[in-house]
């Protein structure tokens, strides 16, 4: 059975983590010294020779209807100051631009020049308010500084203000790697797990509420370690506002590389499925990833057919009601 044939009678997937590689910035990265992503190459992986046609080709194949794009770790966030601010705006104007082009068919999140706080802001304006970008893309960490902490206050203010989507994506961490395997198959969800969990016992969550945060990967490693959070909470006494797992559940969690039965279980376990989105990680998750997704989905008897909508598209839309337009 195909894609298709599992998501006739909807309009499609709703794709809340695709991400882009231009040439242009490749090249650019280039320029810093960057050649890999997650370990993978840059100019010889054959799946990271992204175009947008062969983006469109691959959403066609694979039943999905609208993408929120994202840049990726490093998104802006390399090279000096000027560097990273000039990258910002280059990347939030061609994903404006791209959805322009195909409307209906893709949303985007900004990018930010971070940790450049003040100038962050600033692009964080004008991708929301003269782009008309859908949200906004975070790295769970700049320079060592985990999403948390004190300098990300003044962004976090705004963020809460906006109650924007606020899409958090691994970055690679700053340590030399214990293990010889690529990065991206376990230190990438390990590195999202710091970010969440620093964002509430940090009391973040507390200063700035009612931002929608969505973690990739099924939340890194969240909903197996969400009891030792909690339990961390109850030894040291973080002075929270709330019960741990409280916090747990007002995370949203996308599928990419989190949709087999073993992952999903524990996810199901902590949210409900309002709270989990479909993601496929694209071009980084090739098309048979986004099939094996759909057909475990689809074969979950924990799920009914109507959390298997919400998942496809019903919990994208409750959070981006402008897709539905």
């Amino acid at each position: 059975m195909s894609n298709n044939d599992i998501l006739q009678g909807t309009s499609g997937l709703i794709d809340v983590h695709t991400h882009l590689l231009p040439s242009w910035y490749t090249a650019r990265l280039g320029e810093q010294g960057m050649t890999t992503i997650g370990g993978r190459s840059l100019s010889q992986d054959p799946d990271l020779q992204w175009t947008p046609e062969r983006m469109l080709e691959y959403k066609n194949q694979c039943g999905i209807g609208t993408s929120i794009l994202s840049f990726t770790d490093p998104g802006a966030s390399i090279g000096p100051k000027d560097f990273s601010i000039a990258l910002a705006r280059e990347c939030n104007e061609y994903l404006a631009k791209l959805k322009q082009d195909h409307p209906g068919r893709y949303a985007a999140f900004a990018v930010l020049p971070l940790p450049h706080i003040d100038e962050s802001l600033a692009e964080l304006e004008y991708a929301l308010d003269t782009l008309k970008l859908d949200g906004v893309v975070l790295l769970s960490s700049y320079k060592g500084h985990y999403l948390g902490d004190e300098i990300f206050q003044p962004l976090f203010a705004e963020l809460s203000r906006r109650k924007l989507p606020t899409f958090v994506h691994p970055a690679l961490p700053k340590y030399d790697l214990p293990l010889p395997y690529y990065p991206w198959i376990m230190e990438f969800v390990f590195d999202t797990t710091r970010a969440a969990v620093n964002m509430i016992l940090s009391g973040t969550l507390d200063r700035h509420p009612g931002i929608p945060i969505i973690l990739s990967h099924g939340g890194g490693t969240l909903p197996f370690l969400s009891f030792r959070v909690q339990s961390a909470d109850m030894i040291h006494k973080f002075n929270l506002e709330r019960d741990v797992v409280d916090y747990l559940k007002d995370y949203y969690y996308d599928t990419t590389f989190s949709a087999a039965p073993y992952a999903m279980s524990s996810m199901l376990e902590l949210v409900d499925t309002d709270h989990i989105l479909f993601g496929s990680d694209y071009p980084f998750g090739p098309a048979w990833l986004t099939d094996h997704s759909v057909k475990d989905l689809a074969a979950n008897d924990k799920l009914s057919p109507e959390d298997i909508e919400l998942i496809h598209r019903g919990s994208a839309l409750k959070l981006f009601p402008q897709l539905a337009r």
